[in-house]
């Protein structure tokens, strides 16, 4: 059993620390956590010196602050295995590389949310810290046991990727539910489509404000793009031809998640 430090206690670090507090022993460090069923830590130092995994926690603005600060703790203390959770991993990679060799480091990204009952069959995006590789395989090796599933990739690919399958999909939702506010009324016009578009846009705001600014403005120069690609017509044969495979097994899907509440 090894001892897990989390750095924040917010939504994501809540459930990580629900699910690895199933064969691990957990310890928080926030001042936002009260009276809780896992060891409190007044201060990172304290929580350093205590686990042999440190899971940062944060948002994008404060994680690389975080990881500076390990970063001078592991000069004193090695032996540490250190990732964060963070969306975007630009600022945080030249970060990992000051670490000390006897620290193992690298960036994870879950792709799912807080609503997830457990990591099984979730998959986790691990990015190596380049020229460090090695000081991945204790992470995906300890997400595997609980039998997540793990896909690897390098930064600049990681970041490019999340601005199409993150930032594209958050500036539709959030662009669509603020412009059909306009329309009074709209709601009892609107069919399955507008019901799922509507309800993934109010998902998306279950994020703070500030995460999802932070998450539009990362990818803005995808946005963009997408939004010169939309300007053209679209071969709707050829994209039903290219996922004929998919199209019937989706639309039963679609209802299914419809039909669910």
């Amino acid at each position: 059993m090894d001892r897990i430090g989390i750095i924040g206690y917010g939504k994501m670090g809540k459930l990580f620390a629900r699910e690895f507090s199933a064969r691990h022993e957990v310890g928080i460090c926030s001042k936002h956590a009260k009276e809780i069923e896992f060891k409190l830590f007044g201060s990172m130092e304290e929580l350093f010196k205590w686990a042999d995994v440190i899971i940062v926690a944060k948002s994008l603005e404060e994680t690389p602050q975080v990881l500076e600060k390990l970063a001078e703790l592991s000069k004193k203390i090695e032996g540490k295995v250190i990732f964060d959770i963070s969306t975007f991993k630009r600022d945080v990679m030249e970060i990992y590389r000051r670490f000390p060799e006897g620290v193992k480091v690298c960036s994870v990204h879950p792709m799912f949310g807080a609503g997830a009952e457990s990591f099984k069959g979730r998959r986790f995006i691990v990015i190596p810290v380049e020229g460090r590789e090695d000081d991945a395989d204790p992470v995906v090796g300890f997400l595997r046991e609980f039998k997540a599933d793990v896909f690897v990739a390098d930064a600049e690919t990681h970041d490019e990727m999340m601005k199409v399958v993150i930032g594209i999909p958050y500036f539709i939702g959030i662009s669509f539910l603020s412009f059909i506010s306009e329309f009074k009324g709209v709601e009892n016009f609107g069919g399955t489509s507008f019901k799922y578009l509507t309800t993934y846009a109010k998902a998306v705001l279950n994020d703070s404000p500030e995460f999802i600014k932070e998450v539009l403005e990362f990818s803005k120069d995808k946005i963009e793009e997408f939004l010169e690609f939309a300007k053209a017509d679209v071969n709707i044969k050829d994209l039903k031809k290219r996922h004929k495979e998919q199209i019937i097994e989706s639309y039963k899907r679609f209802y299914k998640v419809l039909n669910e509440d």
